[in-house]
């Protein structure tokens, strides 16, 4: 049987055939911001593969309740019912992180920060991406049941006076000050303006990718100071993660933006400010935490999310 796959973001969507097996093939990426309709651009990726799929499963950026999902940065309605009755083959959607979730067990490249064992409980994942993700895998006979979380929309938790003074600038920007406020690619350009009023200097125009640039090359002290601080609100939230779920099993970092600035991670405040849980902490000093350098962990997820509910 051959299946589409997709894990379908705020920005692009990436589309791919799977055998019976689970062999993907190479993905096709679209951008999501342009399309219409979930129908239009489930069309164009098939279209563009170029093979009628007897099945699909649309891994989306977005809670899926009912079997309708809408992806929470961009707005797009996703159904089940309907994409199936329209496209004439059955579409399953889920929540992109329970689909990575889905895929822990089967990623191939995991890059460690800090040290530290995992046993066999739970394990946690979240990822700073166009939102914030996060799942938690729970174990039971024969592997895992994953459950799902909005877990980015959370509070956001501050640590240190600039970090408090923080707050009330990004208060003025946002609606709601949450994890996903700071944790994302708009979350990096609002905090990053955040931290221009702070400094009491006007904020440049730039684009996440700019400020990740110039922070990694050190050549603007603020946007180097954006990612200290990013990575360090990062280490709280999966500090925090670790905690709530007691993921002795180790936590995963998934999503678009932490596998390309590892190097940085590893020099960041992200381990201590995981570690720092107070009388916590002798814990999760030993709580391993891995970043997912695997190339399409969505798609992966995806094909086990599939198989598991097709099976």
């Amino acid at each position: 049987m051959t299946s589409m796959v997709a894990d379908i973001g705020g920005t692009h969507a990436r589309f791919a055939l799977a055998d019976a097996a689970g062999v993907l093939q190479a993905p096709v990426i679209l951008p999501t911001r342009d399309m219409t309709t979930a129908l239009d651009l489930v069309q164009a990726a098939i279209e563009q593969l170029g093979v009628r799929p007897e099945r699909i499963c649309l891994a989306v950026a977005g809670p899926v309740c009912d079997g309708q999902a809408k992806i929470t940065n961009q707005g797009a309605v996703f159904d089940e019912v309907d994409l199936s009755k329209k496209l004439g083959l059955p579409v399953h959607l889920v929540n992109d992180f329970v689909a990575l979730a889905h895929g822990v067990t089967s990623f191939q490249s995991l890059h460690p920060i800090g040290s530290g064992t995992a046993d066999g409980g739970v394990k946690a994942l979240l990822g700073p991406g166009s939102g914030l993700g996060m799942a938690v895998l729970v174990p039971e006979a024969g592997g895992y049941r994953i459950q799902a979380s909005e877990g980015g929309h959370a509070d956001l938790a501050v640590t240190s006076h600039l970090e408090a003074e923080l707050w009330g600038a990004l208060s003025r920007r946002v609606s709601h000050v949450c994890w996903e406020a700071v944790l994302s690619g708009p979350g990096l350009v609002t905090l990053h303006a955040a931290l221009s009023e702070v400094w009491g200097v006007e904020s440049k125009s730039m684009t996440a990718a700019e400020i990740s640039a110039a922070g990694l090359s050190v050549e603007d002290p603020i946007c180097h100071q954006t990612l200290e601080l990013f990575f360090g609100f990062l280490g709280t939230a999966a500090g925090n993660l670790a905690v709530t779920t007691l993921a002795t099993g180790g936590v995963y970092i998934g999503g678009g933006i932490v596998p390309q600035m590892v190097d940085f991670a590893a020099s960041s405040p992200f381990r201590r400010r995981f570690e720092e849980r107070g009388m916590m902490t002798d814990m999760v000093k030993n709580v391993p935490v891995w970043v997912v350098m695997d190339a399409n962990p969505g798609l992966v997820g995806a094909v086990r999310y599939a198989a598991r509910i097709e099976g």
